[in-house]
């Protein structure tokens, strides 16, 4: 018989200085009888733990059997926790009268026994057989520690009566329980026992949680795959929001054949759940700390539910072999996400908007929309994006078939971001905005019967937001959103792009439409005009000549006005065919070889003859010639100087067009003709200056449009005619205003280019 000592030290008890020790006792003799006197001290109650070979020590050594009755005839209690199995049950059955109370837990090793001021334990228990070596400590702090540690399992164990009747009848009983965090070797055994047991395993977990847990759960599926080499029969699945911090753990398990798919915004409940076991990370403390304990179900209605959900949530998962490229690569990995809470869109809109690098395409279903972004503050908020930040475009596009009421309300909206007083213009009223200060930011109205109930947010053709708009009268953004639609990948944001530029376009043709119905029309009456005053001169002159009987010499005028008139009409008439030719591309241009200085020379001259007929003795018409070298007075090049190859006729009506025109606005004064070469470009120029009343700045941008005048009698379409003859002869002409040194516009001048005669 042999013993050691391994702690000792003097306490107060009583009064007296006892000897306070911790001993451990080797041999079968010794161990035994310290368990029977350890026994014999007992005098209200022991507890015991022991693993699934104890029962039968307990039954068959008398020392203990003895022990155990002379305790309970004392009047004490025991309560006792022992793992219940097939082998050892009918020991457990004889044990349950044996003990004050039996519970059952799996997966203890070797036991603990705490009476009132004793605590022994044993690591080593073969059946039937007494104890070989035991730790016996009176030390109170190491009592208490025990007392503790039985207390927290007797929590978590199982009624005896309820597993023997399981296993006798082959019922299989369910329960949930709380593995707390006391029991950190509970935790490592029950995941153990779940992943050895299990064919097919399934993990949902955090970010953090993959890191935390690896200590039990991974480490545990690392030890059987690897030691027991079941990788070809045992399926592990692991669902995890895939980051830069836990990437290096990823690459690992993918390494072991494990399973593991990418999903976003992972909560942060982690669970493992397999065909008959549920194990939930119940709470987790410090970035680096185990699960504080854990919530272990083998019931089936908690299994099916997780099963399911982790089944939902593998179906809506990628791939992690792409999102490890886009880690690895630092690219932004694409997805789709759906929103259902309207604030959360409201503020992911704000968020988006001031991500903005380059553009911000917007697309309003109804003007009640429009109306609710002005209310919350969302257009002076762009407003401001598109002060400070100059090179960022934003165009916003408002869907709905207007009428006057409707856009008189977005003008007066308008009109106060702009600081303009409501109402203060006649004009009409414009489909396209723009704010004061802020040539990058734009807003259009498409005048469509189009039923929309969806509005876009394109940021930077890279990131997208549909959102369900409500066509209600509220003003509250909240009440009127249904579900959102959020995604950055770069080709569903680039499509919807394209969607707004179509409808974009469509806006702009509508505009141009609208002006070119309104052009048209004034055309219209103009045309009217133009052939009511000839028809009715001639119809009254000729009347006259048709009942005279005198001598026809003195209705001579009558004679010139009926000429004048029908000529008149026959100009128009031909700027009409000359319209229809151009726009059918039916114009036949009869080309030859022709000096176009002598030509000019001659129109100038036949207009200065006629001049008086126009009453316009103050005006002066005159040609002006000379080549890139004031100085150079080589006659061959003087030869060759101004000829071109093209249609005399169609030129001559070009200079006669615009040679009007000049007349008309310009009263007294010069108009200046002029011929210069560019040597470079091999080009003709010729520009007509006047000292009149210039081009009105209103229709200057379009004014070689058809039906664009300023003219009491003109028809609008002499300068559309014009442009499209010289483009025709592969040439270009535009006009513009001459302005004095105080930027007042003193005249006009128009410019036309043509091919030289070599080109």
């Amino acid at each position: 018989m042999a013993s050691g000592r391994y702690d000792e030290k003097s306490l107060p008890h009583h009064g007296l200085h006892l000897r306070k020790n911790t001993q451990l006792l080797y041999g079968a003799e010794n161990a035994v009888g310290k368990g029977v006197e350890f026994m014999k001290n007992v005098r209200h109650r022991m507890d015991i733990t022991f693993d699934h070979r104890a029962p039968s020590i307990v039954i068959e050594i008398p020392q203990y059997y003895n022990g155990y009755k002379g305790i309970l005839k004392r009047g004490g209690k025991i309560r006792c926790i022992t793992e219940i199995t097939k082998e050892n049950l009918q020991y457990c059955e004889e044990l349950v009268n044996t003990v004050t109370e039996l519970r059952h837990m799996d997966g203890l090793k070797g036991g603990i026994a705490i009476n009132e001021n004793e605590y022994m334990a044993t690591t080593v228990l073969q059946e039937a057989q007494p104890l070989t070596e035991v730790i016996y400590s009176n030390v109170d702090e190491v009592v208490a520690q025990g007392q503790f540690i039985f207390d927290t399992l007797w929590k978590n164990a199982t009624v005896a009566q309820k597993k023997i009747k399981e296993l006798k009848e082959g019922i299989k009983s369910f329960e949930t329980k709380l593995i707390t965090e006391s029991s950190d070797s509970l935790i490592e055994t029950e995941f153990g026992r779940v992943v050895r047991n299990s064919s097919e395993i399934n993990i949902c977990t955090s970010i953090d949680g993959l890191r935390i847990n690896k200590n039990y759960l991974i480490e545990s599926i690392t030890n059987v795959l690897t030691n027991e080499r079941v990788n070809t029969h045992k399926r592990i699945r692991i669902l995890v929001e895939i980051t830069r911090d836990n990437l290096e753990i990823v690459k690992e398990l993918l390494d072991l054949g494990i399973q593991i798919r990418h999903i976003k915004d992972m909560s942060s409940i982690d669970y493992t759940v397999t065909s008959s076991d549920l194990i939930i990370a119940v709470k987790r403390t410090e970035k680096n700390d185990p699960s504080d304990s854990i919530l272990h179900s083998n019931d089936p209605s908690y299994i099916d539910h997780f099963v399911n959900v982790f089944e939902e949530l593998w179906k809506s998962s990628k791939d992690p072999e792409r999102v490890i490229k886009s880690l690895e690569e630092e690219t932004e990995l694409s997805f789709i996400e759906t929103i259902d809470d309207p604030e959360e869109s409201v503020k992911l809109v704000s968020t988006l908007i001031s991500s903005a690098k380059y553009e911000i395409l917007a697309i309003l279903p109804n003007f009640n929309s429009f109306v609710r972004q002005v209310e919350l503050g969302m257009m002076e908020f762009m407003k401001n994006i598109s002060l400070s930040k100059k090179n960022i475009n934003i165009r916003i596009l408002i869907v709905e078939e207007t009428d006057n009421e409707i856009q008189n309300k977005i003008l007066t909206i308008f009109n106060k971001f702009n600081g303009e007083i409501p109402g203060s213009s006649n004009s009409e009223i414009p489909l396209e905005f723009q704010f004061k200060g802020s040539g990058n930011f734009k807003l259009k109205i498409l005048n469509s019967r189009l039923f929309t109930e969806i509005g876009f947010l394109i940021v930077d053709k890279n990131k997208s937001l549909i959102i369900e708009s409500k066509n209600i009268p509220s003003i509250d953004m909240i009440e009127s959103i249904g579900l959102s639609s959020y995604s950055n990948s770069h080709r569903i944001s680039k499509s919807y792009a394209s969607i707004f530029e179509a409808l974009w376009n469509q806006a702009e043709l509508y505009d141009k439409l609208k002006v070119q119905d309104r052009l048209q029309k004034e055309f219209i009456n103009i045309a009217a005009h133009e052939l009511r005053n000839p028809v009715q001169s001639l119809l009254g002159y000729s009347d006259i000549l048709m009942n005279t009987t005198g001598n026809i010499e003195s209705y001579s005028n009558f004679i010139v006005t009926i000429n004048q008139n029908t000529k008149r009409l026959a100009r128009l008439i031909d700027k009409v065919l000359d319209v229809t030719q151009l726009e059918n591309e039916l114009l036949i241009l009869n080309k030859e070889n022709f000096s176009l200085e002598k030509l000019v020379i001659e129109i100038v001259r036949e207009y200065n003859n006629n001049i008086h007929l126009l009453n316009k003795n103050q005006l002066e018409i005159r040609y002006d010639s000379q080549l890139n070298d004031c100085n150079n007075t080589n006659t061959e090049s003087r030869r060759n100087f101004g000829y071109v190859f093209a249609d005399r006729t169609r030129i001559i009506q070009v200079i006669v067009n615009i040679l009007e025109n000049a007349v008309e606005f310009t009263d007294r004064g010069t108009i200046t003709l002029r011929l210069n070469e560019n040597m470079t470009t091999r080009e003709i120029l010729l520009t007509i200056s006047d000292s009149g009343r210039g081009i009105d700045l209103e229709i200057l941008p379009n004014l070689f449009t058809k039906f664009v005048s300023k003219s009491h009698k003109g028809t609008g379409l002499g300068l559309y005619i014009s442009k499209k003859i010289i483009e025709t002869h592969g040439g270009k002409i535009w006009a513009e205003n001459c302005y004095d040194g105080n930027n007042k516009i003193e005249g006009s001048k128009f410019t036309l280019t043509l091919p030289s005669k070599d080109n």
